[in-house]
């Protein structure tokens, strides 16, 4: 046969080759590939779909995963890294405005450990922003205005920021109609056996208690229920088990009830370089929301039902979280969200925790950061890879 004849037969049959075996081949070797076989959607289709939809998506859903591999990729310069508080799912589209404030939001992963997992979650849910949006040249820029924002708020503990735009608009837009926000909590109610709410009824006493002790004006029919039902909302906590309750609140006006969010506490074990305590430690969510946010929600506590902890919190009639198709109208929008996260994190993760030896940890995070900064960018591109790679698998499997 002629050589160049049988050189361009193997080029063939390698190609064919090749677009057959890549996608098994990719998936064992990329540590952020999720099969789909490993989760049930069945009883949530909306939810596979928001997985599928983008690299960003997929991020979301493989937030275990993910930090995992940041401890895998710092683990030397992890040995002599601070413990700070974490937020633990520091994205994008965590950051709400509220009408109680603004900031990053949803504390279900929260924990101590490295800043460097809530700094590589927040850098790579940037970069796959800027990828979705067409403003892959501004991504560099970007990360470094977030840490430029996080290193002085390190210097500068009582540092204060401007409210960024979006947030404003947003909240100038805010309205309370009791009426309508009542009707919209009982459309995403899904009824539960009447078995199950006697069962969650007795289980929240404890809560009850907790609540009524912090602030006697709760009185004894403060927290009888108006209604209740299963809740499913959201990406990387949509199999979690929730549960949305409206209860009477100070009077008996409809109109002053008040609605509480029960959450599963996620087991967060898989983590190695996190000081998770006890799997289902509900006071690492707590804590977190305490020491990061900057007005925690109300009502906050927890209760144990059904061989599970529950975090426990009270919603606000206004609630805006960022779209990243649909938030901004420019780079310089962005830009100010971006330098508002890395000074709430720059605040939070020392907050409370080294008391009275702030100040140390202070500046010890911001020379881990200063003398790391290349490697942290690099690592930073490296994992926005490996996540567009696995989603893409994710697709084809």
């Amino acid at each position: 046969m002629n050589a160049g004849r049988m050189n361009a037969g193997i080029k063939i049959l390698l190609c064919t080759i090749g677009l057959l075996l890549p996608p098994l081949l990719q998936a064992a070797d990329n540590p952020l590939f999720i099969s789909k076989n490993t989760h049930d959607f069945s009883s949530n289709p909306d939810l596979l779909e928001r997985v599928k939809s983008s690299p960003h998506g997929y991020f979301r859903f493989i937030n275990i995963v993910f930090s995992q591999e940041v401890c895998n990729r710092f683990k030397e310069m992890l040995i002599t890294s601070p413990s700070l508080n974490l937020h633990g799912d520091a994205h994008l589209e965590q950051y709400a405005v509220t009408d109680l404030g603004r900031g990053l939001t949803d504390f279900d992963d929260s924990s101590t450990g490295p800043g460097l997992v809530d700094i590589m979650r927040f850098g790579v849910s940037l970069r796959l922003a800027c990828r979705q949006l067409g403003w892959e040249k501004e991504s560099e820029k970007l990360f470094d205005t977030f840490l430029d924002g996080y290193q002085q708020a390190g210097n500068n503990p009582d540092l204060v920021v401007a409210e960024p735009s979006w947030a404003a608009q947003k909240r100038a837009k805010f309205k309370v109609n009791r009426n309508a926000y009542f009707k919209w909590v009982a459309s995403i109610m899904e009824p539960m056996p009447e078995s199950e709410i006697e069962e969650l009824t007795e289980a929240i006493k404890p809560y009850i208690r907790m609540m009524q002790a912090e602030d006697p004006n709760r009185g004894a029919s403060y927290f009888d229920i108006v209604a209740i039902g299963y809740l499913k909302m959201g990406i990387g906590s949509a199999l979690d088990m929730k549960y949305v309750l409206r209860i009477q609140g100070k009077t008996t006006d409809p109109m002053d009830d008040i609605v509480l969010e029960m959450k599963e506490v996620r087991d967060i074990s898989g983590i190695e370089c996190i000081n998770a305590g006890n799997k289902i430690d509900p006071f690492r969510v707590l804590l977190g929301q305490a020491r990061i946010a900057y007005t925690p929600f109300n009502h906050l506590g927890y209760f144990f039902h059904k061989d599970k902890n529950f975090w426990v919190h009270s919603w606000v009639d206004n609630y805006k979280e960022i779209d990243i198709n649909k938030s901004f109208e420019n780079v310089e929008m962005l830009r100010e969200i971006v330098f508002d996260v890395g000074v709430q994190l720059g605040k939070g993760h020392v907050k409370h925790i080294a008391a009275p030896f702030d100040l140390q940890l202070r500046l010890q995070q911001n020379e881990c950061i200063k003398n790391n900064y290349d490697d942290i960018k690099l690592q930073c591109r490296e994992l926005e890879k490996l996540t567009v790679d696995a989603w893409t698998l994710f697709l084809q499997e």
